[in-house]
């Protein structure tokens, strides 16, 4: 049982994760473009987005089979 409540932790928190680490990629890139510092975060945090979604849906459907 403990086992299947930390995998469903881990499903539910890849969102949040990957909109962290798309800002920490944001502000990397934008330490070089700064005219675009804020433009970057944004991205980045769309980005994260984007890939915790994807791999949120991964995740549940491989967990649900």
């Amino acid at each position: 049982m403990k086992k299947s409540k930390d995998t469903k932790v881990l499903i539910d928190s890849l969102i949040p994760l990957g909109m962290i680490f798309g800002c920490a990629i944001g502000v990397v890139f934008g330490i070089f473009f700064l005219d675009f510092l804020l433009l970057t975060i944004v991205i980045g945090a769309g980005i994260g987005y984007l890939f915790g979604v994807i791999a949120y849906v991964m995740f549940s459907k491989k967990e649900k089979s």
